[in-house]
């Protein structure tokens, strides 16, 4: 399947938004920034919701193409399948998730659970291609080994100068 990549999966939705909230909408989102409710979803590599006003219309094209309102698209790549990762998407993010696709065109007046995610699965769209950075290695593999190399980046700067035996001492202690 063209949306995995090892066991990662990326998932892409594209939901038209209804006429005058989308400056709701773009500041609600923009929030995301400090507040990272993404991070509830810990299987998360990547997630991102961006406003799509209109296409881009390529002039050598003998007719152009519109869209007939803005679209928010969703797209993340996580860790394992796609149902469950949306279970957990609609319950650990019940309240973003009224603000956000509570804006959308035919969205469920209950922006949680089954209808929600339904709603979801009824707008995705095939990726056509996926490469993951990490397609063999959970996002707790990733940030374990990230959290290792700052240890050992903070161990080198920390014991420069030590002569060798004080240095292999401190390295033994240390790992």
């Amino acid at each position: 399947m063209s949306n995995t990549a090892g066991q990662a999966y990326a998932f892409l939705a594209m939901t038209p938004i209804v006429s005058g909230e989308e400056d709701g909408l773009r500041a609600y989102i923009e929030g995301f920034a400090q507040t990272r409710p993404f991070e509830r979803l810990p299987r998360t590599h990547f997630a991102r919701l961006v406003i799509l006003p209109d296409w881009v219309n390529d002039p050598s094209q003998p007719k152009e193409d519109h869209l007939h309102s803005q679209y928010l698209i969703f797209s993340t790549t996580f860790d394992g399948p796609l149902d469950s990762y949306l279970d957990e998407l609609c319950d650990r993010m019940a309240p973003e998730c009224k603000e956000v696709w509570g804006r959308c065109i035919g969205a469920p007046r209950r922006t949680r659970g089954a209808p929600l995610k339904n709603y979801l699965l009824h707008n995705q769209i095939d990726i056509g291609f996926f490469v993951s950075a990490y397609p063999h290695a959970s996002v707790e593999k990733v940030q374990s080994v990230l959290a290792r190399r700052k240890q050992l980046t903070d161990f080198a700067v920390r014991t420069q100068g030590l002569d060798p035996s004080e240095l292999r001492h401190a390295y033994k202690q240390e790992f």
